[in-house]
């Protein structure tokens, strides 16, 4: 796995104190239908472990080609090298990551509003098996962030599960996805309502960016994510210094063939397009 699609966090919460409330966690259907009497063995049918290895590479081939068609059949098969051994849960990380992708670029809300749901069954799945497991609390935060942005109803109640998950992810693993779990706290804290609707705090939001550059210091959406905290703390200086780091890192990934790094440079052309001009 490739800790790319982590920038797709910044997606994670965009949610306003209006929003009505419903659960954000629902009993997920089985990651395995009861096979039928007779029907034997399949692939998935958690009996096929020799099957996850091609299943994976398969799917990491498509998931890199970054088409909406290649990504959407890597999700599937994700799901597929899941349900060939319930007992790993690459396949379901690979999913959600593919589905956050997948709702980035998709103009149809309401395909939108199902691979979210589908991201977070496949999150629910993945706890259900990892429940300590750092990997599966970051894609969880990461999952019920985007339901939450695609279903407002979710929101108020997915808010302090996504706080909750991603703080259980930093405090396991913070190195995860090059400083992902204070990535995703910054980003949280800087764009989630204020108490006492929400955690939204721009104090708490610059501590956890910090923390995550200092974790990956060449990895463009660390840079991305403190110079919104430093913006929204007043520093706009700081700000347009880190939008120009993060550009530079982004630039340079780009020319290294890196595919989501020009969507990392968009960001930070447009952040800075919109920055006060430095004094």
């Amino acid at each position: 796995m490739t800790s790319r699609a982590a920038a797709l966090l910044s997606l994670a919460v965009s949610m306003t104190a209006g929003a009505g409330c419903a659960r954000a966690l629902r009993e997920p259907p089985p990651l395995i239908e009861r096979a039928l009497p007779g029907a034997g063995a399949r692939t998935g049918d958690g009996q096929h472990p020799e099957s996850v290895a091609p299943l994976l590479a398969r799917a990491d081939v498509l998931y890199a080609a970054r088409g909406p068609a290649d990504v959407r059949q890597a999700a599937d098969v994700y799901l597929e090298a899941a349900r060939a051994d319930i007992t790993r849960v690459e396949g379901l990380v690979g999913a959600v990551r593919a589905r956050a992708w997948l709702i980035d670029h998709e103009a149809d809300a309401e395909q939108r509003r199902r691979d979210a749901v589908a991201a977070v069954q496949a999150a629910q799945w993945c706890v259900g098996i990892q429940p300590d497991g750092a990997v599966c609390s970051y894609w969880m935060g990461a999952a019920l962030g985007l339901q939450a942005r695609e279903r407002h109803a979710t929101a108020l109640d997915a808010l302090p599960r996504i706080e909750q998950a991603f703080q259980k992810a930093a405090a396991s693993d913070p190195a995860l996805e090059q400083g992902g779990p204070d990535r995703a706290l910054a980003l949280l804290y800087l764009r989630a309502p204020g108490w006492p609707t929400g955690p939204g705090d721009p104090e708490k939001g610059l501590v956890h960016a910090r923390k995550a550059v200092e974790l990956g210091r060449d990895y463009p959406p660390n840079h991305l994510a403190l110079a919104e905290a430093l913006a929204a703390n007043g520093d706009a200086d700081g700000g347009r210094q880190g939008w120009s780091r993060a550009l530079e890192l982004a630039r340079a990934m780009k020319d290294a063939g890196d595919r989501d790094a020009i969507e990392w440079i968009q960001e930070a052309e447009t952040a800075l397009a919109g920055a006060p001009s430095e004094r």
